[in-house]
């Protein structure tokens, strides 16, 4: 699942922004293992991590869902 340069296939994701919340994507979420409260999502493939305030940031371990795609 490790992205490589110059192929979308391999594509992370991104963050993307709300009035309330910012979201970060995982093109193929539904493949990482965490707990299932914190990956939001029903697609075949894309899971997101919903961070409504910065303490959000490491109580849903937005920084392992990084590490496992990276």
């Amino acid at each position: 699942m490790c992205p490589k340069a110059g192929n979308d296939k391999t594509f992370v994701g991104g963050f993307f922004t709300y009035k309330d919340h910012v979201s970060l994507e995982f093109s193929k979420g539904a493949a990482l293992n965490g707990p299932e409260t914190h990956l939001e999502g029903s697609g075949k493939l894309r899971r997101h991590l919903k961070l409504k305030s910065v303490s959000d940031i490491s109580a849903k371990d937005a920084k392992s869902f990084l590490m496992k795609v990276l």
